[in-house]
């Protein structure tokens, strides 16, 4: 049985730590998101683009240490490739907050929550492609 759960937990490390990383950014994303709207009274688009550029910063380093172990030296060129495909998860969560809040009266603190859920898998496909792909490409 241990030998199995050892087998188990070393087939889904990188899920685990992107799950846990994941978390984090997430919490990082919605901890700057809340203090910008509700505590600065930035208008929820403004605060989502300020948060989502805290949260890239912040998942850029823990990704790429912990969970797609990338080798490389943490440069520019990749930094740059990792904000950029992040680029579309914050065009669809923008899109996807303004669709709850203006058009199904949501709370905008609800409806940030709702969209981390759809981000979360849309950024772990798009880190697959800056921290997998073939160096030198």
């Amino acid at each position: 049985m241990r030998e199995k759960l050892r087998a188990f937990i070393a087939a889904h490390t990188s899920q685990a730590a992107y799950l846990i990383v994941g978390v984090l950014t997430t919490a990082v994303n919605y901890a700057v998101y809340v203090l910008l709207t509700a505590g600065l009274s930035i208008h929820y688009a403004a605060g989502n683009v300020l948060a989502w550029a805290a949260a890239v910063a912040f998942s850029y380093f823990a990704n790429g240490r912990w969970v797609y172990r990338s080798t490389s030296r943490r440069g520019w060129r990749e930094a740059g490739e990792f904000a950029l495909s992040r680029l579309f998860s914050l065009g669809l969560e923008t899109v996807l907050l303004v669709l709850m809040v203006n058009l199904l009266s949501m709370n905008a603190l609800a409806a940030k929550l709702l969209v981390a859920v759809v981000v979360v898998v849309v950024n772990y496909l798009t880190g697959l492609l800056v921290f997998n792909r073939k160096r030198g490409a």
